[in-house]
């Protein structure tokens, strides 16, 4: 028998589409490949994520510094 557990909609992953310049995504991609710590794109998407809301908080949330 076949039991589907229904997924939370709430704590899913989004899924996110942008466009980058095709030779930096060739060496990103190169960079990761030789980086034991990074695995994927969205590894190193994520990680740039964290840290830059992280900053953002530590600034009290104003801005980009500027």
């Amino acid at each position: 028998m076949l039991s589907l557990v229904k997924e939370n909609k709430a704590t899913r992953t989004r899924q996110v589409q942008f466009r980058m310049d095709p030779d930096k995504v060739k060496r990103l991609l190169a960079a990761i490949a030789y980086d034991d710590n990074m695995h994927s794109m969205a590894d190193l998407f994520n990680k740039a994520a964290d840290e830059y809301l992280k900053k953002q908080e530590e600034n009290g949330g104003k801005g980009n510094g500027k």
